[in-house]
């Protein structure tokens, strides 16, 4: 498999930047991209695809067919992945290397594998989703309210309807509930049953002793406690995450040696260029023999800091024989003005065995990192010792045996690789309902009387005639219908409400008091746990603290393209997601040179439609400080550059919570 790279001449140098910052000088012809990178970072490289759709390369692979797209860069064996808005895709036939096939309205990110047995691609499975949001919390049930004491028995009062709610404050604390109504009264009772004629009366016996009072009843049963509130609805769950599109590989900024001079050594530098292959010979080798030195020039690499990491020598070099052990060594400086020098690593290979031009590969571990100013360089000695009186060839240039040195200065991938994208938690889901109060519990039954205590032995009593039936009782008179209670007061906005009014007794309740207005300014908001404050200008409440996301393009041309995240990440594939409702209070945009014009584009969720915007006209930047737009939790910010050739712009958008 090739991917060769010929420039057109329509930009030079083609920057490369999400492959390492690699810069291609026209004439480039047939240079083949996948003797320094994998065919995955080729494929996933968003700068090849735009150098590729704004005509400065053409690319051919080793057939000469022509490539458009680097998502037909995969390879044959085993699954492929198909994006969304892929819908042509190079698959494995028996006469050529690959054949184009079409696919209608492909599932996002679905799976491939090629059967050999019907000789067709199948869907082996769907992406996968995300895990489901955590449900919301259950309502907190309210408090049951304190119990009235038991009026006299009178008609109970009928409720008084509710008071609107004010908004925002915390209510007062609640009156004290008036005592109930009297019950009403009992009907009368049923007339007695005429009695029986008395029989004849004994003698009167003599008095018993009083029986022993009866122990009290026990109390009665408490009633059962109301029942709870019911909890409150579960939220939604959040919307599974897509999975994220497979990282480039991390690496480091990648410096060449050349043949051309930097003042009074050999030029490092991070372009490959296109001279031919150039070799330096050492002859009757028996000790260390400094090969040549390679500085880069004034102000490359332009670091405040080289960081902790690790260096990887990549050389070519063959020796005149294989015998005895013979090794290249290479030691890497800060090179202050001055022409002083600090160490920054040093390492040497194993043993040089080939007689012809192979790569000899290892590295080097830097512990700690090392401050450098903007006028440093770097300056780079490669040695070869031997034990043998060896000759040996170091090769450097060219397209076969570039030797060149891996620097920890990290340009680019997006995270690990193989990292799932957005994590697969949806929205939090919202908040369940309040759970309803519980009912009052029942009233205890009432208490056991106790047993009467034994009477006193009585004299014998005639036969008493028997008992006229008994009346029927009167119905009990109906309960008066309860007072009305006293309409609530308006809570006043925002700050605490004042205390309510006391309920009236013993019939409707009094009215409640007016809660107090709040205090203007700003305040604790406990259920938030924000200070807040109230913006008259935007017309809500937004928290006092500021959340800034932003983006940039470390690139001379970016052209109609997304914005990556600080950390590299493109933010078409992912965006910055909001854990909370926001509203975006400002944006400020500058670029690298003072006459450009060009507009950012505030967009969300992967759709194109612009959200807000700010442009710069014939200037280096912009800022708008009076912006009020709307963000919901959940909602993934992203930055889109609309304008040409716009030369490393910066944005940053500031966000305040939403109450």
């Amino acid at each position: 498999m090739a991917f060769k790279i010929t420039t057109t001449g329509t930009l030079s140098p083609v920057p490369f930047d999400d492959l390492g910052y690699r810069e291609f000088t026209h004439p480039t012809t047939g240079y083949d991209l996948l003797l320094e990178f994998k065919q995955e970072e080729v494929r996933d490289s968003l700068d090849v695809q735009a150098a590729i759709d704004n005509g400065w390369i053409t690319v051919e692979d080793e057939n000469g067919n022509s490539i458009t797209k680097t998502m037909e860069a995969v390879t044959h064996s085993g699954l492929s992945l198909l994006d969304q808005d892929d819908h042509e895709q190079y698959a494995l036939t028996d006469t050529t290397s690959r054949a184009i096939f079409h696919v209608n309205d492909p599932i996002d990110q679905q799976i491939l594998e090629y059967d050999d047995t019907v000789g067709k691609w199948i869907n082996v499975s769907g992406g996968a989703s995300g895990t489901s949001g955590s449900s919301g919390t259950s309502g907190v049930a309210g408090t049951s309210g304190s119990s009235g004491s038991s009026g006299t028995s009178g008609a109970t009062g009928t409720s008084g309807s509710s008071g609107t709610s004010g908004t925002s404050g915390s209510s007062g604390s609640s009156g004290s509930s008036g005592t109930s109504g009297a019950t009403g009264t009992s009907g009368s009772s049923g007339s007695s049953g005429s009695s029986g004629s008395s029989g004849t009366s004994g003698t009167s016996g003599s008095s018993g002793s009083s029986g022993t009072s009866g122990t009290s009843g026990i109390n009665g049963t408490s009633g059962s406690s109301g029942t709870s509130g019911t909890s409150g609805s579960s939220g939604t769950s959040g919307s599974s995450g897509s999975s994220g599109t497979s990282g480039a590989t991390p690496r480091g900024a990648i410096y060449f040696l050349h043949d051309e001079t930097s003042a009074t050594n050999l030029l490092l530098s991070r372009d490959p260029g296109e001279a031919p292959e150039n070799i330096i010979t050492e002859q009757n080798i028996t000790t260390e023999t400094l090969i040549h030195t390679w500085d880069t020039l004034p102000g490359d690499p332009a670091i405040e800091a080289m960081p902790a990491g690790i260096w990887t020598a990549k050389f070519y070099a063959a020796v005149s024989d294989a015998a005895g052990y013979t090794n290249l060594k290479f030691k890497v400086y800060k090179l202050e003005p001055g022409d002083v020098t600090t160490l920054i690593a040093s390492g040497s290979s194993g043993d040089i065995n080939s007689t012809t031009p192979a790569l000899y590969e290892w590295d080097v571990v830097q512990g700690a990192p090392v401050d450098f100013d903007t006028d440093d360089q770097l300056r780079l000695e490669v040695y070869v010792d031997s034990t043998s009186n060896v000759d040996l060839d170091f090769y450097f240039e060219g397209t076969t045996h570039a030797s060149n040195l891996t620097t920890p200065i990290f340009m680019g991938g997006a995270g690990t690789s193989g990292t799932s994208g957005t994590s697969g938690s949806g929205t939090s889901g919202s908040s369940g309902t309040s759970g309803i109060n519980g009912t009052s519990g029942s009233s205890g039954t009432s208490g056991i009387n106790g047993t009467s205590g034994s009477s006193g032995s009585s004299g014998s009593s005639g036969s008493s005639g028997s008992s006229g039936s008994s009346g029927t009782s009167g119905s009990s008179g109906s309960s008066g219908t309860s007072g009305s209670s006293g309409t609530s007061g308006t809570s006043g906005s925002s700050g605490s409400s004042g205390t309510s009014g006391l309920s009236g007794t013993s019939g409707s309740s009094g009215t409640s008091g007016t809660s107090g207005t709040s205090a203007s300014g700003v305040h604790y908001d406990s259920t938030a746990n924000e200070v807040v404050y109230y913006d008259e200008e935007r017309a809500k409440t937004l928290s006092v603290s500021i959340t800034e996301y932003g983006g940039g393009r470390d690139s001379v041309s970016m052209s109609n393209q997304y914005f990556r995240a600080y950390d590299g990440s493109p933010l078409n594939l992912n965006g910055y997601a909001l854990p909370w409702d926001a509203t975006l209070v400002a944006i400020s945009v500058s670029g690298q040179l003072a006459n450009q014009t060009y507009t950012v584009e505030v967009r969300k969720n992967d759709a194109v439609a612009v959200i807000d915007s700010l442009t710069v006209t014939n200037a280096r930047e912009n800022h708008d400080d009076t912006k009020n737009t709307d963000f919901n939790e959940g909602d993934r910010v992203q930055f889109y550059l609309n304008g040409t050739s716009i030369d490393r712009p910066l944005v940053t958008a500031y966000f305040r919570r939403r109450i």
